[in-house]
């Protein structure tokens, strides 16, 4: 039987080279690990793309972020300045001549006219007769208003709240006890409540009708009112107004802006 010796065995083959030995203490062969660690030439150009491409990601984050912070609130405040100088007519109607009118002929008189019109009334709201109905603007279609009004007035952008407000007003009419409309619309060129007040008198028919009185309501609405004759009937008639901002919470419409309302009741 033969024996191999302990160098002729595949650990002694394989075994550790030691440089150093301090008594019982062996230590390895280290100079590997102290060359310099240097790339392969041809990892230098995949390298350079990374660092390229890395770059090019950084560069697109910013700009998305500068353009999100700065660019985009910018250019909606230009659409919204421009929305709101563009040339649309509220066509503000005198309520006296729809007093002593049925609902159907009311509709019929906003459609005769050449209104493009957007129903609001929920079911069961008039009970004894009226209705809610807006009068959108001449370059609104009957699409877009639908699509806004079902997401809310309050829940628009300045951008699409100032394109629908700009031009348009909301007629509602009870017949609960007696006959009460109310006509409401966004003022964007008054400035000021009594401004607001003023020019709603002015192109709603009640210039010549006395003011018998005149304040601030507990709502925080400033008011004038008084009576005026029509279709030999006294109506009783008030126009009242507040910023839009105490209405609507909508971010990025001018603070000038008014809410107004024009009411007329037999």
């Amino acid at each position: 039987m033969t024996t191999d010796s302990f160098e002729d065995t595949p650990y002694h083959k394989h075994a550790p080279e030691f440089t150093d030995v301090e008594g019982s203490v062996k230590y390895m062969d280290g100079s590997s690990l102290a060359r310099p660690f240097d790339l392969p030439r041809k990892s230098y150009a995949l390298v350079g793309i990374f660092i390229i491409v890395a770059a090019l990601i950084g560069a697109f984050m910013f700009m998305k972020y500068y353009d999100g912070v700065y660019g985009a609130p910018a250019r909606a405040q230009q659409t919204v300045a421009s929305n709101l100088a563009r040339e649309v007519n509220y066509d503000i109607p005198n309520l006296t001549t729809y007093m002593e009118s049925t609902d159907d002929a009311i509709k019929q008189a906003l459609v005769d006219a050449g209104y493009t019109t957007y129903e609001t009334t929920k079911e069961g709201e008039y009970p004894d007769g009226g209705f809610d109905i807006v009068k959108l603007p001449s370059d609104v279609t009957l699409a877009e208003a639908g699509v806004m009004y079902a997401s809310g007035i309050s829940s628009l952008s300045a951008t699409d709240a100032s394109r629908l407000l700009k031009g348009s007003w909301t007629l509602s009419v009870n017949r609960s006890g007696t006959t009460d409309m109310k006509l409401k619309f966004a003022d964007f060129s008054s400035g000021g409540v009594d401004a607001a007040i003023q020019n709603a008198i002015n192109v709603s028919g009640l210039a010549e009708a006395p003011v018998v009185d005149s304040g601030t309501d507990n709502a925080g609405n400033t008011y004038r009112s008084g009576t005026v004759e029509a279709n030999g009937t006294t109506y009783n008639w008030r126009v009242s107004a507040i910023p839009l901002s105490s209405v609507y919470k909508i971010k990025g419409l001018p603070d000038t802006a008014i809410y107004v309302g024009i009411r007329m009741t037999k």
